[in-house]
């Protein structure tokens, strides 16, 4: 809440920021491979827990901001799956979430 009394909200996750966010997010990973097979002091393993640490954060930046879940399907079955499978398969969960929340938002 600011001095004034009004509750001042932060900017909306849109598609386009949501993708820049992934995109961002992806290239990073990239890099972190290619360092890891560039440089024998850099290990294997800081990819791929950055891999996680990116799909965390894509969840809880992006997800949050995009997706409100029915309150009929809010279960914790229903959410816990969702968010796990988009924490784990985000290279492929992400690109298919904006491409369908195009496709409802254009068509």
């Amino acid at each position: 809440m600011s001095h004034t009394g009004v509750e001042v909200q932060s900017a909306e996750m849109t598609v386009g920021k949501g993708i820049g966010v992934y995109a961002a997010l992806l290239v990073g990973l990239i890099v972190l491979i290619k360092l890891a097979s560039t440089f024998d002091w850099f290990s294997g393993a800081v990819p791929f827990f950055a891999y996680f640490v990116f799909g965390f954060l894509l969840n809880r930046v992006v997800l949050r901001g995009l997706i409100e879940w029915h309150p009929v399907y809010n279960t914790v079955e229903n959410v816990s799956s969702g968010k796990l499978r988009a924490l784990i398969f985000w290279p492929i969960s992400y690109p298919a979430l904006f491409f369908r929340l195009s496709v409802v938002k254009h068509l």
